[in-house]
Order: structure tokens, then sequence, then C-alpha cells
């Protein structure tokens, strides 16, 4: 069971819908649906708000029942360690021309900022 499982799973569990949840941690109702859809990833701030909200523990919510080593995650980084390029170059695919310079530069951005780091 991934991070999207187990958000979904503990969203049913308490009966909320999706505008409920998305209220409640203050994003778009767009921004869970992608969440429990496997679609992004939430951040480590939002993902300390569903812990604390739903009472479970955070590395749980992060990797499960498995260790981190047998993590899909990376607790550090929150990305997934395999097949990100793959699923990124799926969505980039998609994109129109101008679309895809706006996620160049921000890709640049991200690498210099990484090496101010």
């Amino acid at each position: 069971m991934n991070i999207s499982e187990r958000l979904r799973k503990l969203r049913l569990k308490t009966k909320k819908t999706l505008k409920e949840v998305s209220k409640i941690l203050n994003v778009s109702l767009n921004t869970v649906y992608r969440w429990e859809h496997d679609l992004s990833i939430p951040r480590k701030s939002a993902l300390r708000k569903i812990a604390e909200y739903y009472d479970v523990p955070f590395e749980w919510l992060i990797h499960g029942s498995a260790g981190v080593e047998n993590s899909k995650y990376n607790i550090y980084t929150l990305i997934p360690d395999s097949d990100t390029e793959e699923r990124i170059l799926k969505m980039i695919k998609n994109l129109p021309e101008r679309s895809k310079y706006r996620i160049l530069g921000y890709i640049e951005r991200m690498c210099v900022e990484s090496d101010e780091t």
C-alpha cells in the first residue's frame, strides 16, 4: 500500500468527502484528489497535518508497515526512488510546448537552489 492508498483509506474510514478533507487541510479539492490517485505526493508539511488530523504516526503515513529501507519513498525528500523519471516524462509529453518551457525553467531554478545549499 502506498501513500495514496493510505490517504484514501483514512478518508473513507472517517467518512469524509474529498471536499471536507480539502477544507480541513486548507488545500484544494483537486490537490486531495491528486494525492489519492497517486498523481502527486503531499509535501512534508501537508503530511504532518494529515498525520495529526487522522491521529496516525507520520512515519506510517509515509512508509506504511515497511521500514525505511523497504519503502518506495525516501523520508527526506518524499520523492519516489523508482520510476520517478518515467512518470515525469509521461506527464510532460502530454503538455503543450509553452508548459514544457515553463517546467524547464522551474527545473533549472530548482537545480540552482539545490546547488546553493
